[in-house]
């Protein structure tokens, strides 16, 4: 994942010198990690990671070691450790910076929760920006969801067992108006506040103006937008002089 402006947000975010407690735990952290690669278990080394982030709270590795279990364990009850941990004690860290895309997508309430506070609470603008872009894209996931749900309700015990019980009612609760204008709202502050980021060569301006557009317009039971045209014997139509009908469109080309 490529970031403009990385050049000048690194220099924010590293120190040029670590401390001896930070090396120490650097060490460790990747101790662990080797340790987990030769042998797996990965329930049991997410209890690890765990202990390791609260022994070693304040250092960055902290970070990495919570960003480990939610990648790795998502849904379960470490991944609400591991969550809760991050949003008290690294929200407001240049850290958080890698973790939002796995934070996004943890099956848990926590991850939005999360990335909510470290777009208000960050001070990095560069943090700020991928918080809020992967809580969008939380939203959109989770805005698929209910659209699955609504169109097969027969799937709703699957999707409890795949996301857990918590999580899963918290799905089935959500309310698709209520949740198409958070998305609104969320990618409104995308696109004033972090236009100018990009991500894999696109601008977040020009993401979040795309999907504004689609909510607006493309929504189910938003009015559809205009589509003026002409028949095959060449005579002017529009679609809202079918209002009230149903419509199928075809839309089909020849070079």
């Amino acid at each position: 994942m490529r970031i403009s402006i990385v050049v000048i947000m690194y220099l924010l975010l590293v120190s040029p010198l670590a401390t001896a407690d930070e090396t120490n735990a650097d060490e460790k952290y990747e101790a662990l990690l080797a340790e987990y690669e030769e042998n797996g278990g990965t329930r049991s080394f997410a209890k690890r990671f765990i202990v390791f982030a609260e022994e070693h709270v304040k250092e960055p590795a902290a970070a990495d070691a919570l960003f480990w279990v939610v990648d790795k364990v998502r849904g379960r009850r470490e991944t609400e450790q591991a969550l809760l941990l991050l949003k008290k004690h690294h929200a407001t860290s240049a850290k958080m910076g890698e973790g939002c895309r796995v934070v996004s997508q943890a099956r848990s309430i926590g991850a939005e929760k999360l990335l909510r506070v470290t777009l208000e609470n960050n001070q990095n603008k560069l943090v700020q920006a991928l918080s809020c872009f992967y809580l969008t894209k939380l939203l959109d996931r989770e805005a698929s969801i209910i659209e699955q749900l609504r169109a097969n309700p027969g799937i709703a015990p699957r999707v409890l067992q795949y996301y857990g019980k918590e999580y899963g009612t918290h799905l089935a609760s959500l309310e698709p108006v209520a949740l198409a204008k958070q998305r609104e709202i969320v990618y409104e502050r995308l696109l004033t506040s972090f236009a100018d980021v990009a991500i894999d060569d696109e601008h977040f301006g020009e993401i979040a103006k795309n999907a504004l557009a689609a909510i607006r317009l493309l929504s189910v039971g938003k009015v559809a937008p205009e589509i003026v045209g002409r028949d095959i014997l060449g005579t002017e139509f529009k679609l809202s002089d079918y209002r009230g009908k149903v419509v199928m469109l075809s839309f089909w080309a020849h070079w």
